[in-house]
């Protein structure tokens, strides 16, 4: 007990008596987890809307009116389609309501000279898995009852093909982030330990073992990360908070989730970010000063 509040003592009275290099050291933790912060609040984002797009990908499967579809025909293949694992929902649609749509969309007075009911009846299907689109669609090739289908093939793929790189994209760029972060933050701490290379030499030369004289260093860097993370941490979630409100009041048509970021998820990532960092970066600049 007595070992371990000595090192708490000399990590804390390290991180007063370096105070420049602390605050220094702090603000590299702070501005490093807010842009970091930053991106995982984009990508969760960007995710939450690529996901909306994406699920409004459907087929419409419009049947033959020449001759009309049975009741019973319609009926089962509703049926079998439901019984398909890749379909969420399906919606019949008759030429009536199809017909009440167009007037709704484009008014009465288009239609009130009609003799007759052109549209013919459909199915509309949302998927579990937007990007089984295609596979659906084929089964219907070849169907007695079956007029067209349309999806919009080369659409769906180019949407597919585009939130695949974005995702790609965003994951590398997460990944180079913290790789820079830890860079930064190693060498601002490596200067505060260089700042007292002739104590850990002294140290070493009485006969501190490594771990001894770590132990102090990584306590520093720990704290050091964590409450530079910890500030951070609550800047990106209040700003997110604060954007998002705003851009539902500005732009009400754009279907951003407010839940499309997992506040408790984000903070536990970057305070841990924050830690790790921190005694790494303790550890890669003490390390050469312990080949004493």
């Amino acid at each position: 007990m007595g070992r371990i509040s000595f090192f708490f003592k000399e990590a804390f009275g390290s991180l007063r008596r370096n105070y420049f290099m602390t605050v220094a050291a702090l603000v590299t933790v702070f501005l490093s987890i807010l842009v970091l912060g930053g991106v995982l609040v984009f990508v969760y984002t960007s995710d939450a809307l690529l996901k909306e797009v994406e699920g409004k990908v459907e087929i419409t499967v419009y049947l033959k009116t020449d001759p009309d579809p049975t009741p019973e025909e319609t009926s089962d293949m509703r049926s079998e389609i439901m019984d398909w694992p890749e379909v969420k929902s399906c919606t019949y649609v008759s030429e009536a309501d199809a017909l009440e749509r167009m007037k709704k969309d484009y008014g009465e007075e288009l239609f009130k000279n009609l003799s007759s009911n052109p549209l013919p009846a459909s199915f509309e299907i949302a998927l579990v898995d937007p990007q089984t689109v295609d596979i659906v669609a084929k089964r219907f090739e070849g169907r007695s009852i079956v007029d067209e289908v349309k999806y919009g093939k080369d659409i769906a793929e180019k949407l597919f093909a585009f939130t695949d790189q974005a995702r790609n994209f965003m994951l590398i760029f997460i990944i180079l982030l913290g790789v820079v972060a830890i860079l930064l933050i190693s060498n601002t701490i490596r200067l505060s330990i260089f700042a007292r290379k002739r104590e850990v030499e002294i140290m070493k030369l009485v006969g501190a073992t490594n771990w001894f004289i770590r132990w102090p260093f990584l306590i520093e860097g720990i704290t050091v990360g964590f409450f530079g993370a910890l500030v951070a941490t609550v800047v990106v979630l209040v700003l997110n908070n604060y954007v998002l409100g705003r851009l539902r009041e500005s732009l009400s048509w754009l279907a951003v989730p407010m839940d499309a970021v997992p506040t408790i998820t984000v903070a536990i990532i970057l305070l841990a970010v924050g830690v790790v960092i921190g005694a790494a970066g303790s550890a890669i600049g003490l390390r050469r000063f312990l080949k004493v």
